[in-house]
C-alpha cells in the first residue's frame, strides 16, 4: 500500500539476525527491493437510510355546508333541540381509528358543527384529516354556557352576524404545543391581544367558561402544554388520576388512574370508571401527526408522570 525508495545502505543497517533469515529464506539482496508496508485500519460500515415520507391518498374534499341551525345559533345564543348541525366534540372521531370508552361521561355542551366534522368525501378512515381547532364560538344564554367549534368556511360567511350579535362571541384558538407559546384556552373576549387573551368578537370580557369546558376543549384541540398549574389539578380531578394535591398511600394503575373504588374525595367529580389515557393518547399522535410530544406536560402526565408546580415555572 505505501512503500518508501530505495535505499542501498539497507543492508549495512540491518540487524545479524534479519540478515540471516532473509538468506535462510532466499532474499540475497534487500537493497534492490521496496519494503512494502501493510497498514490494517478500522472501517466502520455505514448504514445509508433515505427517509421517505408516505403522504395520505389523494382525495376528494367534501362540499362546505353552512345549516341553518347555525346561522340560528350566531343569532341567538340557543341550539335548537335535536339539531344535526351540532354533534359532541368526540363525535368528530367516529370515522377514526381513536374510540373513547364512556363517552358520554365528556361535556355534552363542547360542540362542533357538521362542517368542521366532515373534511372529505370518503367512506374511508379520516385519521390524516381531522381539522384543527382554531375558531371557537361561545354563548352563555340562561347561564348554560355552550362552546362550538365551527369551520374557517363558517366563521368568514358569519363573520358579519357574530359582529352584531350579542349572544355569542368568537374566539381566535390555538393549542399551547410549545412552551414558549401564549396560551389562549381562557377565551376571555376582547379585541386586543394581552395576556392570555387572543383576537375575539365582539369584544366583551364578561364571558368566560368553566374550566371545566376549557380543560375538555384543550385535550380534544391537542394542547401538549397546561397553561397553569390550576389548570393541570383541574385535568387530572376531570380525568381520576393521581396528582400532587392527593396523598401517597393510593391503589392507583400503572397509568396514574385511580379506579372508582380507591377513588379519594378529591377525585369524586370524576365519572369515569375506565381510563381515558389510551385513546388519549392515540388522539394526541393524529394531533401530532408523528412529532414526539414525551417532554411536553401531556406527555409526561399521558405516561403515568406526576408533574409538580416546578414543571411550570419558565
Amino acid at each position: 500500500m505505501y512503500a518508501p525508495c530505495n535505499f542501498p545502505q539497507l543492508t549495512k543497517v540491518c540487524y545479524p539476525e534479519i540478515q540471516r533469515k532473509c538468506e535462510e529464506l532466499g532474499v540475497l539482496s534487500a537493497s534492490e527491493r521496496n519494503m512494502d508496508e501493510e497498514q490494517e485500519r478500522e472501517v466502520i460500515h455505514e448504514v445509508e437510510r433515505e427517509r421517505q415520507v408516505q403522504r395520505p391518498q389523494r382525495v376528494k374534499a367534501a362540499a362546505h355546508i353552512l345549516h341553518a341551525d347555525v346561522r340560528r345559533f350566531v343569532g341567538t345564543g340557543h341550539i335548537p333541540v335535536r339539531s344535526s348541525a351540532f354533534i359532541q366534540a368526540l363525535s368528530n372521531l367516529d370515522n377514526t381509528n381513536v374510540a373513547f370508552p364512556e363517552r358520554n361521561k365528556w361535556a355534552p355542551n363542547v360542540l362542533v358543527t357538521q362542517d368542521f366534522a366532515r373534511t372529505v368525501s370518503t367512506v374511508h378512515k379520516a385519521d390524516e384529516y381531522l381539522r384543527p381547532v382554531n375558531w371557537v364560538v361561545s354563548s352563555d344564554i340562561e347561564h348554560s354556557p355552550v362552546l362550538v367549534v365551527m369551520s374557517p368556511d363558517e366563521v368568514n360567511t358569519l363573520l358579519p352576524t357574530i359582529r352584531k350579535s350579542n349572544a355569542v362571541h368568537l374566539s381566535l384558538y390555538t393549542p399551547r404545543t410549545t412552551k414558549t407559546m401564549q396560551a389562549c384556552d381562557d377565551l376571555q373576549l376582547y379585541s386586543a391581544c394581552d395576556d392570555l387573551q387572543l383576537y375575539s368578537v365582539p369584544s366583551t370580557p364578561h364571558l368566560t367558561p368553566p374550566e371545566l369546558l376549557i380543560c375538555q376543549l384543550n385535550l380534544f384541540a391537542g394542547q401538549l402544554y397546561f397553561s397553569n398549574y390550576e389548570m393541570y389539578l383541574h385535568t387530572c380531578n376531570f380525568l381520576g388520576l393521581n396528582g400532587p394535591d392527593l396523598g401517597e398511600d393510593l391503589v392507583v394503575d400503572s397509568d396514574g388512574f385511580i379506579r372508582e373504588e380507591h377513588r379519594p374525595a378529591a377525585r369524586a367529580s370524576c365519572l369515569f370508571k375506565q381510563s381515558q389515557l389510551l385513546p388519549l393518547k392515540e388522539l394526541f399522535m393524529l394531533r401530532r401527526k408523528g412529532m414526539g410530544y414525551l417532554p411536553t406536560h401531556l406527555g409526561k402526565m399521558l405516561n403515568g408522570r406526576i408533574l409538580t408546580e416546578e414543571d411550570f415555572l419558565d
